[in-house]
């Protein structure tokens, strides 16, 4: 049993990633919402705190000569799917001093990015600090993106890091295995869903 205490990392599940009629839809998202759904729910009864990262885009972003336009803050695509929303999240924006440390750290954290690794939100580093020294349980979409850059961005403050292999889904299968072979290089441990939701006390 590890001994450090969990925070989730529930990357980037927004309705234009996860919808099959979102703009940037990553095919196959759907499959992976049970198990979304047990994690949350998995946190939520057991008073771990999760970290949400959020595309924030406005409607000219430089990435849209990349990708078709996506999560713009105010449109319906931007938003969490149901089954990763806590009702009472706190957003974190990316500008400086957006950020003040909760008195415990319980509930949901929605930090808000423009790039594919929520470390570059600027209250990151403070967040990492409040939070003290955890395992980061990281999941969502899209695995050789945003999961593949945070997991690293997090390997590279010296924190442990679980991909949860089952609550993670790529664009294309030849570019998710290899974001996995270089997440385990970089000393990414591999899980699955009922390796971090197994009932306790037994």
């Amino acid at each position: 049993r590890m001994t450090e205490p969990l925070v989730f990392f529930d990357v980037d599940t927004q309705r234009d990633f996860m919808l099959p009629t979102g703009s940037l839809y990553v095919q196959g998202a759907e499959a992976i919402v049970p198990n979304l759904n047990k994690l949350m729910d998995y946190a939520q009864a057991n008073g771990i705190p999760v970290l949400s990262s959020a595309d924030a885009h406005a409607p000219d972003d430089p990435s849209f000569a990349q990708w078709p336009p996506h999560c713009v803050v105010g449109t319906p695509g931007h938003l969490r799917i149901a089954e990763t929303l806590f009702p009472s999240a706190i957003i974190i924006a990316n500008r400086p001093s957006r950020f003040n440390s909760p008195r415990e750290w319980v509930g949901q954290f929605i930090i808000e990015k423009q790039e594919y690794d929520a470390t570059t939100n600027v209250n990151f580093d403070a967040i990492v600090e409040s939070l003290g020294r955890r395992r980061f349980v990281v999941f969502g979409v899209a695995t050789e993106y945003c999961v593949r850059s945070t997991a690293l961005g997090l390997r590279k403050r010296g924190m442990t890091v679980d991909v949860v292999a089952d609550a993670i889904k790529e664009i294309k299968p030849e570019d998710g295995r290899q974001a996995i072979e270089e997440m385990l290089a970089a000393g990414v441990r591999l899980v699955k869903t009922t390796d971090i939701c197994a009932p306790t006390g037994q």
